[in-house]
């Protein structure tokens, strides 16, 4: 047992000495100056000017949203899972195209849609003709929402809402098919 003892005062002591005995070199400090350059003289085409960008003034998060997709801080918050480059002109311009006006349902097909796709990076058909189905089934499910979207509540749902329609909905030798 005094060995152990013995042993560890002498490690004390040596790391003791080898703090102590190692000393920094000592390096000249230079004088410590505010932010300021030298003054220089310089004629007015010398002059460069630094513009700074404008600061972007930054929000605190409210939402999961907010948090998840920081950039989306312009979006209609009525379409939140609507997918980037997409607005509501385009999908009124596209509805004029086709020769129907949109009217909330319309609207409503949309959110549904950009909701299945937020989820889901390629929803199945299947997915996508079942959540209509639902959010519509008072109103008649599918076969209402083949009265107002006449190239198919899918196919024409999808491009109204920016979204690229998945595989299997569009049968170009029939049509459309959802």
């Amino acid at each position: 047992m005094p060995m152990k003892r013995k042993n560890a005062t002498v490690r004390k002591r040596k790391i003791a000495v080898r703090s102590t005995s190692k000393a920094k070199p000592k390096t000249k400090k230079k004088a410590a100056r505010p932010n300021q350059k030298k003054a220089t003289m310089k004629t007015p085409s010398q002059e460069t000017t630094r513009t700074e960008a404008p600061q972007r003034r930054r929000y605190a998060p409210t939402s999961m949203h907010d948090i998840l997709y920081p950039s989306a801080e312009d979006s209609d918050l009525d379409f939140r899972d609507a997918p980037a480059g997409w607005t509501k002109a385009k999908a009124e311009e596209l509805a004029i195209n086709a020769g129907f006006k949109l009217t909330e349902d319309h609207w409503e097909v949309m959110r549904v849609l950009q909701g299945c796709y937020k989820d889901e990076a390629a929803p199945r058909l299947r997915l996508l003709r079942d959540a209509l189905q639902a959010r519509f089934a008072a109103k008649g499910g599918v076969k209402y929402l083949y009265r107002i979207l006449p190239g198919g509540p899918i196919v024409q749902g999808c491009a109204l809402a920016g979204l690229k329609p998945p595989a299997g909905a569009r049968d170009l030798s029939f049509g459309s098919v959802a």
